[in-house]
């Protein structure tokens, strides 16, 4: 019954949504319907303003790490993994739109952190540090994707068991599938640029 539990209401607070709940109310528009059509700060910023863009960012941030604090310390430390996933399962497939979200990013680094502090905080810095340097958000964000996972297993022991491991592991993996179309156009060097 508590697995129940902590699956759904993980997958309701992965569905608050940031950038479409701002675009709805603030811009009276759907987010869906304009750049790039999806539901994340990346085209958050393309097509509300940086502003907007960060308060996106700081939303899907803090349900994540708002859902793993209340799930820790209302059911327990072993049950952390399984709801960061579907944390970020209601992100990128929210009911209300569609199943039409974003791509995890956000959601999945405030999750995670509360898990894992030091590993998270290192795949952030250098997510960051890639980021700004190259403008090119879907590379370093499939990158972090990568680092996580690995960045874990190295410095997080004691963190986590095999089967909690295979929750970060398929939360890592759904951010990689996620960007798939961006991976084909940084793969051809189309892949657009953050102000670019």
């Amino acid at each position: 019954m508590a697995t129940l539990f902590v699956v759904i209401f993980s997958y309701l607070m992965g569905t608050i949504s940031g950038s479409f709940l701002i675009g709805k109310y603030h811009f009276n528009m759907d987010i869906r319907t304009k750049g790039s059509g999806n539901a994340g700060t990346t085209n958050a910023i393309r097509v509300m303003g940086i502003k907007f863009g960060f308060l996106t960012f700081l939303i899907d941030f803090l349900k994540g790490v708002l859902t793993i604090y209340l799930v820790k310390h209302t059911f327990g430390p072993s049950y952390i993994y399984l709801s960061m996933f579907f944390c970020v399962i209601g992100h990128d497939f929210p009911f209300y739109m569609h199943f039409k979200g974003g791509k995890g990013v956000a959601t999945t680094m405030g999750s995670s952190l509360l898990i894992g502090f030091l590993p998270t905080i290192l795949s952030i810095l250098i997510w960051g540090i890639g980021a700004l340097a190259t403008r090119l958000i879907s590379l370093w964000s499939v990158i972090l994707y990568c680092l996580l996972p690995v960045l874990y297993f190295f410095l997080g022991k004691g963190l986590f068991n095999d089967v909690q491991f295979v929750f970060l592991f398929l939360t890592c993996l759904l951010g990689i599938y996620r960007h798939k179309e961006n991976i084909k156009r940084l793969l051809h060097g189309e892949e657009k640029k953050l102000g670019g």
